[in-house]
This record gives structure tokens, C-alpha cells and sequence, in this order.
């Protein structure tokens, strides 16, 4: 009985506290993991979407090879829904969605306005593109598959200053490969490191797929994103895998953005280290896949030194136990008894707190 008492103010005391450390900065990093996940927008749809445990958002990139259109678009649309149906997953009330998707292009554009033009590059968006990419607006609105005019434009801020000298340019019109497009809006690009290296450094502007695909700059869509209902594990990466099958899987990559941040993903990818970045497909990512890869890149250290750092005081807790027991100097009965007088003084001292507010009611 002493020598329990003796273990833990004494023999043990340094490396207790230094698991108590280990606990706290493991927490911290943790909190910086969340907090800097949490911060790629592009990432968070399923977030802002409703219960993140009960959808997922699954990326698609396309090498150029694949030759994805437009028209597989539709036809994977059509896969979806059907398979969505046949697993009664979609909505019953009227106007409400069951899963969103968007998908992208990339190419470049010369872009004028009167005198003054510019040398952009283009991103052709089609579907619920800015609902995936929430990108700060300064002016004006996005624009998305419902609008009937596919002659709509959103500049970035560089863009709008170059051509007209400030943001206020809603409403204008420029000319992009000999046909007028309208502005609609002007967003504020973020201006991060990680921004700069993933390439979301250039002037850039965004119109309508088939504005750009018109303009013959779109050979094909490099990505596609969805975000669909996910009642287990894995089921809209699967459900999408199965639907592209008559396309070869060397020409395309999936990765489901939900998941990717978890401590287990990370983790996952420890062993691949030196191998984890390696691109065989022939697939060109977008900006934000590449910021979404360097967060990886960031956050997997961390992930595994935080795990390090949360098995230590297991780790200590096991074997002191053991060594304990090993000795015969801790027994089945001390810790029972422990505990049982740690409980009866936790009675005395409550019995008599009790005690002393009956005599001052007396009184």
C-alpha cells in the first residue's frame, strides 16, 4: 500500500510529467492540423454541405489522354443518379439535390478591353463550379450551369486592374478570342506561400467550359469533382470509380478530399515517403489539388510526431505496470485497497462538509 503512494510521488514523478508534456504538445498539434486543413476552402464543401460523416467529395484528374468531354460529363451524371436511385439515396422533396458536381478545364487566353489587353490564364468551369470554390468575391456574383448566356466572365483582381484600372468592371464587356464576354464578377485570389508554389500566382480569369472550348482552347477536362451521399465507407469513391470503368484507370486518378486529412491517411502514407508526390498518370492537377498535396506533404510529420507523442504515456503507464507487477511489489489487493481508501476519504470528506453545513443551519 505505501509503496503505490512511493511510486507515484517519487520514483516516477519525472517521467509522468514528461508525459503530461507530451500529451498537451500532441493536443497542439493536433489543433494546428485541424486549423490548417480546415483552411483549403477547396477541401470543405462536404463541411459546408451539411453532415460531413454523412457525404464525401471525390476529385477526378483526367490526363489528356483519357479525352473526358463534356459528354462524359452527361453520361457519368447519368450513372450517378441511377446508382444513387437504386440504393435510395436521393431526395423526395422537390427542388433539393442529392449530390453537386463540377468540373474544369485549364487553358490561356489574350483578353482586351479597348486599348488595353492581357495574357491570362483560363480555368473553363461548368456545374456547380464556385459552390466547390468559394472564392473571396470583391465584386459583382459568381455564375454556374444555370445560366442560359455562356458568355460570362469572372476576373481576378490583377486581371480587372490591368484592363480597367480597378475592380469595378461588373458589367463590362471584353473580348476574349474575337467574341465579347460580359464580366460578372471579380474575385480576390489568396496570396499564401502555399498559393504562390501551387501555381495560383498568374493572372487568371473564368468562363464558361464551353466558352473556352468554343474558343478551341480545351482539348479535354482535366478535373472532376462530386460531392455525393456516402452512408459507408468509401461509397462515392467507389460508386465514381465503377462509373468511369470504360475509361482506363492509368488515364485517371481519384482521391476522395474528406478523408485525406485524417490522422490514419496521413499516417497511411508514412511508409510511401520519398514516393507519396510521385505522379505516373500523366495528369496535370489544378492550383488547389496542389496546395491540397502540400498541406499532405506538411501535415504528415506532424501527424506522426503527434502520434509519437500520444503513445508515450501509454507506452509508460504499460510498463510501469509491469514492472510492478513483475516485482510482486503491486498486487490484485494493493490497487483494490488504493482505491477503495481513496474513495472513503472522498466519503469523509463529503460526510463532513455536510456535517458542518448542518450545524451552521442550527446555528
Amino acid at each position: 500500500m505505501e509503496y503505490l503512494k512511493t511510486v507515484f510521488t517519487k520514483v516516477y514523478i519525472r517521467l509522468l510529467i514528461a508525459a503530461g508534456i507530451c500529451l498537451v504538445v500532441g493536443f497542439i498539434l493536433t489543433a494546428i492540423g485541424v486549423h490548417s486543413s480546415a483552411s483549403l476552402k477547396d477541401q470543405q464543401i462536404a463541411s459546408r454541405w451539411g453532415d460531413k460523416k454523412d457525404f464525401a467529395e471525390v476529385s477526378v484528374f483526367f490526363s489528356e489522354l483519357s479525352g473526358f468531354k463534356k459528354e462524359n460529363v452527361t453520361e457519368l451524371k447519368y450513372k450517378i443518379d441511377e446508382k444513387l436511385r437504386q440504393d435510395s439515396l436521393t431526395k423526395e422533396e422537390e427542388g433539393v439535390r442529392s449530390w453537386v458536381y463540377a468540373y474544369s478545364a485549364n487553358g490561356k487566353a489574350k483578353i482586351a478591353f479597348k486599348k488595353n489587353s492581357a495574357e491570362v490564364k483560363v480555368i473553363g468551369v461548368g456545374g456547380d463550379f464556385f459552390l466547390f470554390h468559394p472564392i473571396r468575391l470583391v465584386n459583382g456574383s459568381y455564375f454556374d450551369d444555370s445560366y442560359l448566356m455562356k458568355d460570362l466572365v469572372v476576373l481576378d483582381e490583377e486581371t480587372a486592374a490591368n484592363l480597367f484600372g480597378s475592380s469595378d468592371c461588373v458589367g463590362m464587356v471584353v473580348e476574349i478570342g474575337g467574341v465579347m464576354h460580359v464580366v460578372s464578377g471579380v474575385i480576390k485570389k489568396d496570396e499564401s506561400r502555399l498559393d504562390k508554389l501551387a501555381g495560383n500566382n498568374e493572372p487568371t480569369i473564368f468562363m464558361s467550359y464551353e466558352a473556352l472550348e468554343a474558343n478551341g482552347e480545351a482539348s479535354y477536362i482535366n478535373t472532376y469533382e462530386a460531392l455525393m451521399p456516402n452512408p459507408i465507407s468509401s461509397y462515392a469513391m467507389t460508386s465514381i470509380g465503377e462509373a468511369l470503368k470504360n475509361i482506363d484507370e492509368k488515364r485517371f486518378e481519384l482521391v476522395e478530399n474528406t478523408s485525406r486529412f485524417k490522422w490514419t491517411k496521413l499516417l497511411m502514407r508514412v511508409p510511401k515517403y520519398g514516393t507519396w508526390a510521385m505522379n505516373t498518370k500523366g495528369v496535370v492537377y489544378p492550383y488547389w489539388e496542389n496546395m491540397a498535396r502540400g498541406m499532405e506533404d506538411y501535415l504528415t510529420p506532424v501527424a506522426l510526431l503527434a502520434t509519437i507523442l500520444f503513445a508515450y504515456p501509454i507506452v509508460l503507464v504499460i510498463i510501469i505496470l509491469i514492472r510492478m507487477w513483475k516485482k510482486r511489489t503491486i498486487h490484485r489487493g494493493d490497487v483494490k485497497n488504493f482505491f477503495e481508501d481513496r474513495i472513503e476519504d472522498y466519503r469523509d470528506k463529503k460526510r463532513k462538509k455536510e456535517g458542518d453545513l448542518e450545524i451552521y443551519e442550527i446555528n
